[in-house]
């Protein structure tokens, strides 16, 4: 059986004095172990139409990068992440515009299953666009929207940019946070 577990990679004592170093060993030890575990799942849902599970790992991933990073309320972190390292150019690819609507929908997907908003969001992988309005219904091609969060952990994405986005002293919080979350739990 094939393993894809990032905690085992190094002794917890030596991932921690790692974390500790600096602050850009921290975030990029974050964005790596994520790219290189987390995403190897999500990367394959769209082709196998585990839309669910799509939803959930991304929204999990940006939250994650969005707490550290934005230490904001969770919506405000999702949307912040999408802002800066998903939107595309055009309405459709700006997936931050409806992410209170997807943020909602993902709450309902990991918390209460049913809900009514579930009949206000569809999936339409043979869309052209990455989202739209169809009435009140807001209709979102899964395999765009996958693939946009993807193209922000490949090479030249614009989450390794992270550096020229933060001050030296927003990426010193940044670190602490990591530190301070990788210790806790």
């Amino acid at each position: 059986m094939a393993q894809n577990r990032a905690h085992n990679s190094e002794p917890q004592a030596q991932r921690l004095a790692r974390l500790q170093s600096n602050p850009i060993e921290a975030i990029e030890t974050l964005l790596y172990s994520i790219d290189n575990y987390f995403n190897n799942e999500i990367r394959i849902t769209p082709d196998y139409v585990q839309t669910s599970l799509l939803f959930l790992g991304i929204h999990a991933a940006a939250l994650t990068i969005g707490e550290v990073f934005f230490d904001n309320d969770p919506l405000n972190n999702y949307s912040d992440f999408l802002k800066i390292f998903v939107d595309g150019q055009t309405q459709d690819m700006q997936f931050s515009i409806v992410a209170d609507e997807i943020h909602n929908w993902r709450n309902i997907l990991a918390h209460q299953w049913l809900g009514s908003s579930g009949h206000k969001i569809e999936y339409d992988y043979s869309a052209t666009l990455g989202w739209e309005k169809r009435g009140d219904v807001l209709v979102i091609n899964p395999k765009i929207y996958c693939d946009k969060y993807l193209e922000a952990f490949a090479a030249g994405g614009r989450i390794w940019g992270y550096d020229a986005i933060f001050t030296p002293q927003q990426l010193t919080d940044i670190h602490v946070r990591i530190v301070n979350k990788y210790v806790r739990k």
